[in-house]
């Protein structure tokens, strides 16, 4: 039923599943359940009847094709989807059931009933090349069809091409990698070779800092709501201290508790887009210098160019003129396939031994070929040139908008952050900018934030445009009613 309303009126869509209930009845088979699963021979009476419909003019070429189309992206209905993961997803988010993807094009995604969106979300910036990659797909088949795992400790092919791809475009002197599979991972593990090296536990994190759901991530992670179900709102090892104060981290450093400074450059799910200020980063990094103290800098979501401001700059480090100790990198790392790393310089890298950790997936082969391939389309593509004009392109547009909602627009790249007077507003505003075909579900408090691809075009960015100044006109007349 969903596949038909999607290819034409209601009204003719109910039309045909009647007669096909009808002919299927008479051949004594039954389709009434329509949230079943479709027998073979329900579906052989289905095709049949479908088929003589076309046949006959009732159903045109172009119909039927569109209904092939939908069938091959996707077999199971909305419905069975929506009842299986409520029914079995242990609920650790919100279950967002409004749209259920199953083809992606570029900055675009279609769901399973057929509709397009642009997405502003880039799952969390790791699919910052879009949501399918024609290239990346031949090159996992490829490795997978010769070798699809090797443990960690194997020297391999396919992590020497990448070790030589990625070297140019990292911070001078980190040259020293740790293959992961998630972003919290990779934070945990810092914190492990950082310990490590500095011989002592201590970590200052920021306030309204981020930096994952693993157990160590979220114990550097401010928002007791996430550390206090597990026991880790009162870790003695865990101090946090306001962001872009000078001062709170140098009284910090000065106590001499802590040796470990971990922060991201441009804070984002839980401060709602809130960039360093660029003496505040450099000063951290001479702080650090002064008190011996290791600085890591969380790059996960945005490294890769997401937040350059001019060509080159590959890490917010980059547009900071900072080199960290360490920095975490994710995401985008693999074009949306599962891979991160912990990258560090030489002297730190040493103080691990044989047997201080281990991974069974980090740096396996797939891996280590996906991000071979995204990081060779992202320099190809000159992704960094592309976000340094298209981000001022969407930050000057959205500062134009003259609209008493629109209280405050700021971030970095194509990492940005929009404020509205309250929640309420963001929920309201994804709801309209979802009617006009625009995806955006990511928000803090009252901040919507806005991570596209970083592949958006000069047009798409227009259009996006076009699309939010309508969402908020919409907004201001009924806020008026």
């Amino acid at each position: 039923m969903e596949t038909l309303k999607a290819t034409m009126t209601a009204k003719k869509a109910e039309k045909i599943v009647q007669t096909l209930e009808g002919y299927c009845e008479a051949k004594g088979v039954s389709i009434k359940d329509h949230g079943a699963e479709v027998t073979q021979k329900q579906g052989n009476a289905i095709t049949v009847k479908i088929l003589q419909l076309n046949k006959s003019g009732y159903l045109s070429d172009g119909m039927l094709a569109r209904i092939v189309e939908m069938l091959e992206d996707s077999e199971i209905s909305s419905h069975e989807a929506i009842k299986l993961h409520r029914r079995y997803k242990i609920p650790v988010s919100r279950l967002e059931e409004d749209v259920i993807p199953v083809r992606g094009d570029g900055v675009w995604i279609t769901d399973i009933e057929g509709r397009r969106f642009m997405d502003l979300d880039s799952n969390y910036s790791a699919a910052n090349l879009g949501y399918s990659n024609h290239a990346i797909a031949r090159a996992l088949f490829n490795q997978a069809s010769q070798l699809i795992t090797m443990k960690e400790d194997r020297v391999q092919v396919p992590r020497t091409r990448l070790i030589k791809t990625i070297l140019p475009i990292l911070p001078k002197g980190l040259d020293q990698f740790y293959w992961q599979n998630s972003g919290g991972e990779a934070v945990d593990k810092s914190l492990k070779i950082a310990k490590a090296y500095t011989k002592q536990r201590g970590v200052i994190a920021m306030i309204d800092g981020f930096h994952g759901r693993t157990h160590g991530a979220v114990a550097v992670t401010y928002n007791p709501a996430y550390r206090e179900p597990f026991g880790l709102d009162n870790e003695n090892w865990v101090r946090f201290v306001p962001f872009n104060d000078d001062a709170a981290l140098e009284e910090a450093l000065r106590q001499g508790t802590e040796k470990i400074v971990i922060m991201e450059l441009a804070q984002g799910e839980e401060a709602g887009i809130r960039p360093a200020r660029r003496e505040y980063a450099k000063r951290a990094r001479e702080l650090c210098n002064e008190h011996d103290a290791l600085l890591i800098v969380d790059e996960v979501q945005t490294g890769f160019g997401r937040t350059a401001m001019k060509e080159g700059q590959w890490w917010a480090s980059d547009y900071y003129e900072i080199v960290p100790d360490i920095i975490t990198i994710g995401k985008s790392y693999g074009g949306g396939f599962p891979v991160t790393s912990v990258v560090t310089r030489e002297d730190i890298s040493k103080k691990m031994k044989p047997g201080y950790d281990g991974s069974t997936f980090g740096g396996n082969p797939l891996a280590m070929v996906a991000a071979t391939v995204a990081i060779r389309q992202m320099r190809n593509a000159n992704i960094t040139r592309n976000v340094a004009e298209r981000g001022p392109q969407l930050i000057e547009g959205l500062k134009k908008i003259k609209s008493p909602l629109v209280q405050d627009v700021r971030g970095l790249g194509l990492y940005i952050g929009i404020d509205l007077p309250s929640p309420t507003h963001v929920s309201m505003l994804q709801e309209k900018l979802k009617s006009l075909g625009i995806l955006s579900s990511l928000s803090t408090r009252n901040t919507a934030r806005l991570l596209p691809p970083t592949i958006i075009s000069k047009t798409e960015v227009n259009l996006l445009l076009e699309k939010l100044r309508t969402a908020i006109a919409s907004l201001e007349k009924s806020q008026v009613a």
